[in-house]
């Protein structure tokens, strides 16, 4: 078994980071050929983390997401008929941390399943609000392995040959992660994943890596863990939590790496020193602290505090009518030049009216507006 794997990566600052190379090492034991594509043009940081484990790195503009990684790879920077010397094909990007367990055990699982292409995960209806449209059962895209009838067929080329750039996330997911899906599906080709091989099925909508990574990782020995699974605005946030926490109980992987991805979802440029945490820097200015919003990331900010040890007044609102956990009305608060408040929303419309709102009561030195942070801001 000849396998070729592609590992796409994109960093505004240009940088490769340690846990990267950790996958690449990880991968390379399973595989005969190894390329690294770096969506920018230049490595300013990191390059020894991946020198290593790479046969090529790659380098290009950031055009089309990883799809257009991936297409130009097999089109033009290999060629087919360098792809067509190996059995399978995996594409991955740098979305995950881990792994924490041998991909052997994994390789070895799936060699025993009938399949032409499959996955880690599977999401079983997906609803994309920006384009309008609902999809079917598809694999997710992050990690994708192709076997040799699928990826010598006409079928699978012509999809690369054919695939447009997409030019939004949302576009990405359509053409790349639900298309290929659904154009190999129609051809006769088979997927699976191993929450498939597990016997796992979600709701209509759920997604699994991000709702229940601990159960996943835990129960299931799940090797991997989405960096999106970090993020504030996260629903399954608590039990990634609760996932990290065992992780770094078993001790099977420099933990340092998560509770740094984690922490780091709250830069804002020229923000706070370097090497400083903002929302910490932030924190550690005022004498009382706020959380304004009760949803998502507001529940999930006062979660993220009990973990830091932090202490917070409360969480404050417009209107505490049915709300489902203890709120303060915003005229109740007690905020004088010593309080600061956490903007606890990620949409920009939403958090400019409650800039506004509490705008006659502090500065606006004393917010930290989530929406600036733009690692969690949802991509358009």
């Amino acid at each position: 078994m000849k396998r070729i794997c592609i590992y796409v990566t994109y960093n505004k600052k240009n940088e490769i980071k340690e846990y990267m190379g950790y996958v690449l090492k990880s991968i390379r034991r399973y595989v005969d050929g190894l390329y690294v594509v770096c969506n920018y043009l230049q490595i300013k940081e990191g390059f020894k983390y991946i020198e290593p484990y790479a046969d090529e790195i790659f380098y290009r503009e950031n055009k089309g997401y990883d799809a257009g990684g991936y297409k130009d790879t097999l089109c033009t920077l290999l060629g087919w008929d360098e792809v067509y010397k190996y059995d399978e094909l995996i594409l991955m990007n740098d979305s995950f941390l881990g792994p924490f367990y041998d991909l052997g055990k994994y390789f070895n699982m799936m060699e025993s399943i009938s399949c032409d292409f499959w996955g880690m995960t599977r999401q079983f209806s997906v609803e994309l609000e920006s384009l309008n449209y609902r999809y079917g059962s598809h694999v997710h895209s992050y990690f994708l392995v192709f076997r040799r009838k699928m990826l010598h067929s006409n079928e699978f080329r012509n999809f690369w040959e054919n695939l447009i750039y997409p030019k939004t996330f949302a576009e990405a997911i359509l053409y790349f992660e639900i298309g290929i899906n659904k154009d190999m599906q129609e051809n006769g080709y088979k997927s699976m994943a191993l929450t498939d091989v597990w016997g796992m099925e979600f709701k209509g909508n759920e997604n699994p890596f991000l709702l229940y990574s601990f159960e996943l990782i835990c129960d299931k020995g799940f090797p991997i863990l989405k960096k999106k699974c970090l993020l504030i605005r996260n629903k399954g946030f608590a039990d990634t939590l609760k996932a990290i926490i065992y992780l770094e109980n078993s001790n099977n992987y420099p933990i340092k790496w998560i509770w740094e991805q984690l922490d780091s979802q709250f830069y804002i440029e020229n923000y706070a020193p370097a090497n400083t945490s903002c929302l910490e820097f932030f924190y550690k200015k005022y004498k009382r602290i706020y959380i304004y919003g009760a949803g998502v990331c507001g529940k999930n900010l006062a979660i993220y505090f009990r973990h830091k040890g932090w202490q917070y007044a409360g969480i404050i609102v417009s209107d505490t009518t049915d709300q489902n956990i203890e709120c303060i009305r915003f005229e109740d608060a007690q905020i004088d030049e010593e309080t600061g408040v956490i903007v606890s929303v990620i949409h920009k419309d939403a958090s400019e009216q409650i800039v506004n709102h509490i705008g006659n009561k502090c500065s606006r030195e004393q917010l930290f507006i989530l929406y600036e942070c733009t690692a969690i801001r949802i991509p358009e």
